[in-house]
């Protein structure tokens, strides 16, 4: 099994100290579509940096994602080729999935998750 490549991720400790949680929250996050994991180009796996931002009070999983994961999820990606479609530039949108979710465009995004049904 070939696991997702994104630019960067957080290791998971790291990844835990910033959101202020427990590694097994952690592993609950990522079951239920909150965050995803990935490899970096390196080969250092962890939670892609982009999945993780500073809110107001704080660092929080990026909103509207777990949105996105569970369309993907229910579309029938696995959790790689969620993380690979929403890294790779979507024709549709002109720019990468993660790009445009960080930019607060989410329904656009989920529209076309949406449309791609196996």
């Amino acid at each position: 099994m070939t696991t997702a490549r994104v630019p960067s991720v957080v290791p998971a400790t790291e990844a835990c100290r910033l959101l202020g949680i427990e590694e097994r929250r952690l592993k609950q996050l990522i079951r239920d579509h909150v965050l995803s994991v990935a490899e970096d180009e390196a080969g250092a796996r962890g939670v892609p940096t982009e999945m993780i931002v500073k809110g107001q009070n704080g660092w929080v999983p990026l909103p509207d994602l777990q949105g996105t994961l569970t369309l993907l999820s229910d579309d029938g990606f696995t959790a790689d080729e969620a993380v690979e479609w929403l890294y790779g530039v979507q024709d549709e949108l002109g720019e990468r999935p993660i790009d445009a979710l960080v930019a607060g465009r989410h329904r656009r995004v989920n529209r076309i998750a949406s449309a791609l049904a196996f």
